[in-house]
């Protein structure tokens, strides 16, 4: 190996590293397998859902019906990066008082879901979500939520469903729209990363992202995002919806952070959600 390849190598090395810890690509994800919280401890009852994806994968979901007598609608939750759907579904415990029907499911290798999570294989199982719904339990337009990483999990299945599926709208929580520019971002945030931010677009692929969004479908989109968010700069979500074409919404939630828009603020956005969906 020579001293000019020798060096580009370790650079390289350097980068895959820091892009690695900084929660890059292949390690976006981090699930696990353990139960967080029962839904029986709020007095919730749900079906528990087995579906394959095209890959194969057994995918685990949780289904929670409306406690009214006629439902609203069905959102299917695209959950974050970490742990499984017993912590995330959290989220919209409250959801089926307020009569709509909610339906969370893992990614691949997270909680009881087989497989590996990958940006491919999160698509596949978002896929093969909303094709258990429609096969199974809601045969109008879905609601699709994707928080934090469910974002862009919840924009590329739209995209890769939307001649199959109709889909009556998109909210997009605390999240990105791709994960080349999420790389440079999350390497810029460092003084030891900063120079190497254009790797982001060498070493991530954005195959399996809606960019660029302005082509993105004609779906009523929803943006939100805690104006004090540490995981995830508020610019994304800004830009998100600079580029995106209409009918399109951006709220920026005061005082709200990662994952806790509809406690902050004595819980005020649950209404103005609801408000939005009727």
């Amino acid at each position: 190996m020579t001293k000019t390849r020798g060096l580009r190598f370790k650079i390289l090395s350097l980068a895959a590293l820091a892009l690695g810890l900084c929660g890059c690509q292949s390690f976006f994800y981090y699930p696990t397998q353990g139960r967080y919280y029962d839904p029986a401890r709020l007095n919730l009852q749900y079906e528990d859902v087995h579906f394959k994806t095209a890959s194969g994968d057994d995918i685990h979901g949780w289904y929670f019906a409306s406690r009214q007598k006629e439902s609203k609608g069905t959102i299917l939750f695209f959950h974050g990066n970490a742990e499984n759907l017993s912590s995330h579904f959290m989220m919209f415990y409250w959801l089926p008082n307020e009569g709509y029907n909610y339906f969370i499911f893992d990614y691949p290798g997270y909680g009881e879901s087989s497989g590996t999570a990958t940006p491919e294989s999160t698509v596949e199982a978002g896929v093969a979500a909303a094709a258990w719904l429609k096969a199974n339990r809601e045969t109008r337009p879905l609601i699709f939520y994707g928080q934090s990483l469910g974002g862009i999990v919840a924009m590329q299945t739209a995209m890769k469903i939307k001649d199959q599926h109709a889909i009556r709208n998109i909210v997009v929580d605390g999240s990105f729209s791709s994960y080349q520019k999420m790389g440079k971002r999350v390497l810029s945030r460092s003084y030891w990363t900063w120079l190497f931010q254009p790797l982001s677009y060498v070493l991530l692929s954005d195959a399996q992202s809606p960019e660029p969004i302005d082509r993105f479908p004609p779906i009523p989109l929803l943006i939100i995002h805690g104006e004090n968010d540490p995981v995830i700069e508020v610019e994304s979500s800004r830009e998100m919806y600079e580029a995106a074409r209409d009918p399109k919404e951006l709220w920026i939630v005061r005082n709200g952070h990662h994952g806790d828009l509809f406690e902050v603020n004595n819980r005020e956005l649950r209404q103005k959600f609801l408000n939005y969906l009727q």
